[in-house]
């Protein structure tokens, strides 16, 4: 996963600092699925600082900082598919849901699903083994919203 965190000081501070983690890739995954039609719009941008605010509060650390280990990460990462194994140790099945939920209202942050998107959403639903029908569940449920 991200090495942003670098003091491990107690089992209670590496337990908090794992989840974390892990909030860090579903959002560095909400920023894949935003940069997958060529651009990052300003409502996905929003959608994705929005929820590393609670992130960086937590942290005492600024979005801007958390953003940039984002950024930083897709830009020298090859895939997101080194994601999908952290997710799938890391992950209960309904942590996978909230992250596929995140990953439409991603993608659908500018009010446009790009085919893009949708492909990609799909590919990573599958690869954590979440069922088709639960994808289309919450895309829906993400669009009616």
């Amino acid at each position: 996963m991200f090495s942003f965190f670098k003091r491990k000081e107690s089992v209670e501070e590496l337990n908090n600092e794992k989840a974390f983690d892990i909030e860090l890739v579903a959002y560095a995954l909400a920023y894949e699925i935003a940069i997958a039609d060529g651009g990052i719009d300003e409502s996905e941008l929003s959608r994705i600082r929005l929820g590393l605010e609670n992130i960086a509060t937590q942290l005492n650390e600024s979005v801007d900082d958390l953003f940039k280990v984002i950024e930083d990460h897709n830009k020298d990462s090859v895939s997101f598919y080194e994601f999908v194994e952290d997710i799938n140790s890391n992950f209960n099945k309904e942590q996978k849901l909230a992250l596929i939920k995140l990953l439409w209202e991603t993608a659908y942050a500018d009010n446009v699903l790009e085919v893009n998107e949708e492909r990609l959403v799909r590919r990573v639903a599958d690869l954590i083994r979440i069922k088709s029908s639960l994808v289309l569940k919450l895309k829906e449920e993400v669009r009616t919203n």
